[in-house]
């Protein structure tokens, strides 16, 4: 399984989250469920796929 890092709180994950911020700038971002939870909150938040660390 492969892993990435939450930019958002550092925790190590197998599934991430893509999504834009005002925060992220003109960005994208991978960040955990807890982050992407919080971020669904901003205004201007936006959602770009999941990426997940396994194969079907």
């Amino acid at each position: 399984m492969k892993t990435k890092i939450c930019a958002h709180c550092g925790v190590e994950a197998t599934t991430l989250y893509r999504i834009q911020t005002p925060a992220t700038g003109k960005g994208w971002v991978f960040v955990c469920e807890s982050c992407c939870i919080k971020a669904k909150t901003v205004a201007g938040y936006r959602y770009g796929g999941t990426w997940q660390g396994y194969r079907h």
